[in-house]
């Protein structure tokens, strides 16, 4: 077996492991069952990546994301390392091909979903393969206490089954200590060793920003910290709209969500890392997997669900180890937005048991029957049929996949998304001709909002439906459409399904655990409320707060807006001064708020200013209201 340290050079080109890779590769290496928590940028890939060049035999690598995925693979095979993905958009006889040069061939690491073990196809051949590794990217996510359960991953213990000597790695960045020990429990590693960096970042600045107008907030922010920047926010379209917003503000950006078409996603990613824009405006999807040392800034514009989101893409800022910012711009309604996306993730239990009698009904599924019954399903047409908001029905299917009763297909997770390229000149022939292709483009039109903007999901079937004609011929015109360049247009490569998973139980017997569902819930809510906590803190060091959240005792950091705000309490003689005679003026010409006031200024001097008007006011030199407005004193 070749050094650990051979490999790195001879693949990665780099003479030693940060601290602790070297470790653990050692430890996986002595086949040991290891688990690794590692904080976003501590180079986990590389653990499992290393001792796969060592081994003699296979890796099999199970990540959540699509994107992931095929990132690392990217990567890896940029190093000369044989490496494969199987995903959704690859055809039966294209897996096919991957699995037998994988089991027979010279493929060193496959890259699967944790969906893919279940499928007879893949587990009749990997039960053949000299496997060496199993790794299992984000662990976390086998968890019911951690941040993003999925059920699919207690499938991962069936490839231990197939190969009961194989050391597994588990590795995640974010975990508290009771989802590591449920980590460990779940995958059923033996003897486990435990490998855990600090979760302290020495040169990341923590901040968060309350403010009633977060764009001009954005513009001060990245005028006075220069470098590449990431700013996050939770929907798609604004990922479009503050793009475009900050590219007229003279802001080099670019936009990246997960609905985009691949080939404008791969486009965007490359010129931000490569500098050719400067910032980068994203949903949750960006980032994972995306080394780049360099990013100075995090910017979010929303409050996150729960601390491990937030920390995690936090954590992409200053991986070089040079100073870096994390801000949160929030406003008054954030905190609000973000309690009622959590309820609607957690509907009434009374809602999910409506919602899957009415799923078997609408697939004429009969009591006493129904397992492993697949069919083709479209969740706009059971909207429809339930005639409830089809984002409130996704959620709702969401849970009852995770409480085991159904299974959705990857095509269900990737439906076709549509995007309309051609201006409103290059529509002109919409109004002179009139054939079916004019139909079909008029009738998106009516139909979807929002696709001059971005790529939006479509239901071909629905749509052909509407428009009276068979689906095939649907897409054809759809594919002659975006052979001109009028739409992009990303197919789903096969029919959306949907499992039924058990029998349908007699009339009044469905039932979900109730307690585990509660349980569930409340530590959203708890995760929710612990993140609500931090952006609204005001006295406790926020780094300490984050740190503290996962089990790690630390001084206050010295760099965080409270921390700074601490050490600098208040203005020298003539500072004061200045403040004073500017307040008055501004007093005396029109009605000033106290907040507005204060938001005039640099974030990093708010506090010192706030208290320094608070002063004036104990003094009598002001007068304040109880509404907030300031007046010269009488």
């Amino acid at each position: 077996m070749e050094d650990s340290t051979y490999i790195l050079k001879k693949y990665w080109g780099y003479d030693k492991f940060r601290s602790p890779q070297d470790l653990i590769i050692d430890s996986v290496v002595k086949l040991h069952d290891t688990i690794a928590l590692l904080p976003t940028g501590g180079g986990k890939s590389v653990c499992f990546q290393v001792p796969a060049m060592m081994f003699q035999g296979k890796t099999i690598v199970v990540s959540p994301l699509i994107a992931l995925m095929q990132d690392q693979v990217d990567q890896l095979r940029v190093r000369n390392i044989n490496a494969k993905s199987l995903h959704s958009n690859l055809t039966y006889q294209q897996i096919d091909a991957i699995l037998d040069d994988f089991v027979y061939g010279d493929i060193k690491l496959l890259y699967i979903s944790p969906e893919r073990i279940k499928s007879e196809m893949f587990s009749l051949r990997i039960a053949k393969a000299k496997i060496s590794l199993i790794a299992v990217d984000e662990a976390h996510c086998i968890s019911q206490w951690g941040y993003d359960f999925r059920p699919s991953y207690f499938n991962i213990p069936l490839l231990r089954d197939m190969h009961p000597k194989v050391p597994v790695i588990a590795l995640t960045a974010t975990a508290t200590p009771k989802v590591i020990t449920d980590i460990a429990e779940r995958l059923c590693l033996k003897n486990v060793v435990m490998f855990k960096k600090s979760f302290v970042r020495d040169n990341l600045s923590f901040t968060v920003i309350e403010t009633e107008n977060k764009m001009n907030e954005i513009l001060q922010i990245l005028d006075k910290v220069r470098g590449c920047a990431i700013i996050y926010v939770r929907n798609r379209k604004e990922t479009i709209e503050i793009a475009q917003w900050l590219t007229y503000s003279g802001i080099s950006c670019a936009s990246y969500h997960g609905g985009m078409e691949k080939s404008i996603r791969e486009k965007n990613q490359q010129a931000w890392m490569q500098n050719k824009v400067r910032l980068m405006v994203s949903t949750n999807a960006f980032g994972m997997g995306i080394d780049k040392p360099d990013v100075r800034l995090v910017i979010h514009m929303d409050i996150a669900p729960s601390i491990e989101e937030y920390y995690q893409e936090a954590g992409r800022a200053g991986r070089d180890g040079l100073p870096a910012f994390a801000v949160i711009v929030a406003d008054a309604s954030d905190a609000e937005a973000a309690r009622k996306n959590y309820e609607d993730q957690y509907p009434s239990l009374e809602i999910i048991s409506s919602v899957y009698d009415r799923l078997c009904r609408f697939h004429k599924v009969a009591y006493g029957a129904g397992m492993m019954e697949t069919y083709d399903f479209h969740i706009v047409d059971f909207a429809e049929y339930l005639n409830l908001p089809v984002r409130k029905v996704f959620h709702i299917l969401n849970m009852l996949e995770k409480e085991g009763w159904v299974a959705f297909s990857e095509a269900f997770k990737e439906p076709s998304r549509l995007m309309i390229l051609a201006d409103q000149e290059d529509l002109d022939f919409l109004h002179r001709e009139n054939n079916t292709k004019t139909k079909v483009i008029i009738h998106l039109l009516r139909k979807y909002e929002g696709l001059f903007i971005e790529p939006v999901k479509i239901d071909e079937v629905k749509i052909a439906q509407e428009l009276r004609m068979e689906e095939p011929q649907l897409t054809h015109y759809l594919q002659i459409l975006r052979a001109e360049g009028y739409i992009s247009y990303n197919q789903r490569s096969t029919e959306p399904q949907i499992t039924f998973m058990q029998d349908r139980p007699e009339q009044n017997s469905f039932s979900i655990n109730k307690r585990l569902y509660q349980e569930r819930k409340k530590m959203a809510g708890d995760r929710l409320n612990a993140m609500i906590t931090y952006a609204k803190n005001e006295e406790k060091c926020r780094q300490k707060i984050l740190v503290e959240y996962f089990g790690e005792k630390v001084e206050d950091c010295g760099r965080c807006d409270i921390c700074v705000g601490k050490s600098t309490i208040s203005l020298t003689a003539e500072q004061l001064e200045k403040l004073y005679n500017h307040l008055l003026i501004s007093a005396s010409q029109q009605t000033v708020d106290i907040h507005q006031y204060v938001n005039l200024y640099p974030f990093n001097k708010r506090k010192r200013v706030l208290r320094a008007i608070k002063d004036f006011e104990s003094e009598g030199r002001i007068v304040i209201d109880n509404s907030g407005l300031i007046f010269p004193p009488a």
